[in-house]
């Protein structure tokens, strides 16, 4: 049948691939890598210090209510002497803090029992991506970066977490959607933060993070997930300066080579 041989490194680094192309499956192909590109954004906070600049939505966390997992890569602009730089805050009215999860010093976790702090000393560098996840159950939180366990200190949450709360991503809410604080905030980048219904264990984060920040989730894993970043892309609202912007690890590349075979093979095929 007719076709085309098409050569392209999927990534940098990796062997060539050479592959023959039906042209029926090439416009597939095209048509799909289209697609999935136009969904691969990043969200990026702006450098200049503002309240007015954060991610707002609603989610329904009734299946992560007794466990829950949350999981992001994080490319931070702020000054390291900056404290907090919280990037996922979850809260109720009565308990802002029902799960505040921050870049540097410690978490915040109100239950129905009680507020919850743990501590810990690892920073995260300016102008580099690091791998956050922060995974609870009751009577256990782990923290990891990039697939590492960080020690954290304080007394291990119990409970269970409370439903039909806001949900900010690059400030602290100390009241439901508001009462933000200039000196606590992040500026930076956020790509592929999702939440699942169960405590992620040690080997699932680090295959999480070794897999790279381009790489989909597993499928047993995304099974899991209850709020997940196309979710957050599509149902969050972008306040102030805070816009999509190329993740670069979309296929356009791959697209753009994949039209030049087509119209190439279009223009020598026999009249």
């Amino acid at each position: 049948s007719s076709g085309i041989n098409a050569e392209w490194p999927l990534r940098p680094g990796i062997p060539v691939l050479t592959m023959r192309l039906t042209f029926p499956l090439a416009l597939c192909a095209l048509a799909a890598l289209c697609v999935a590109g136009s969904l691969d954004k990043l969200l990026r906070f702006p450098e200049e210090l503002s309240t007015s600049n954060y991610v707002i939505l609603k989610p329904d966390l009734s299946a992560a209510q007794q466990e829950f997992s949350v999981c992001t890569w994080l490319k931070k602009r702020l000054d390291q002497s900056r404290l907090g730089v919280p990037w996922f805050s979850y809260a109720v009215a009565g308990k802002d803090n029902s799960i505040l999860l921050k870049a540097a010093r410690h978490h915040h976790i109100t239950t129905n029992v009680r507020l919850f702090s743990v501590e810990y000393d690892t920073t995260i560098m300016r102008d580099e991506w690091y791998h956050l996840c922060f995974a609870w159950k009751s009577g256990s939180a782990d923290f990891y970066m990039n697939g590492v366990w960080v020690y954290m200190s304080g007394v291990q949450p119990t409970g269970q977490i409370p439903l039909g709360g806001t949900l900010v991503l690059g400030q602290e809410q100390d009241t439901p959607g508001g009462s933000f604080d200039i000196n606590d905030l992040f500026a930076g980048d956020m790509y592929q933060l999702n939440v699942f219904k169960k405590k992620l264990t040690l080997g699932e984060v680090t295959e999480m993070y070794y897999n790279g920040r381009c790489a989909d989730l597993c499928r047993a894993l995304a099974y899991e997930v209850v709020l997940s970043w196309d979710d957050i892309l599509k149902k969050g609202v972008k306040k102030g300066d805070v816009r999509e912007v190329d993740s670069e690890c979309n296929n356009w590349g791959l697209v753009s080579d994949v039209a030049d075979l087509l119209v190439q093979h279009l223009n020598t095929r026999p009249r």
